[in-house]
């Protein structure tokens, strides 16, 4: 507790912000600017829906790269996160696998 210090895994994206963007733009669009502007909105949706959070990608490849499945072996999962990562604490290494293990569920 006390004199450990503890490390988070943070990951900024502002696909968020542009596809809010796009989307607000789409709605105050002349006719002529629609079609483009709905073609830049599906494609920041799929981008969002496939990229999945930064954080979770980041998680899946290390998994990905060791071989470890985070649903059959949880404890190896959560060990290989934090050697990827010293300083990361076993809370959110644990918090992270089983968002991964849940993730894979979907």
């Amino acid at each position: 507790m006390f004199g450990k210090k503890e490390v988070h895994l943070v990951a900024l994206s502002d696909i968020g912000d542009a596809r809010d963007a796009v989307h607000q733009a789409l709605s105050d669009a002349p006719g002529d600017e629609q079609p483009g502007l709905r073609r830049a909105a599906r494609i920041l949706d799929e981008l969002a829906e496939r990229a999945g959070e930064p954080r979770l990608r980041w998680a899946r490849r290390v998994l990905d790269r060791e071989s470890i499945d985070p649903v059959s072996h949880e404890v190896a999962a959560i060990r290989a996160l934090r050697q990827e990562l010293p300083g990361l604490s076993l809370v959110a290494a644990t918090e992270l696998a089983r968002e991964v293990k849940a993730a894979q569920g979907k």
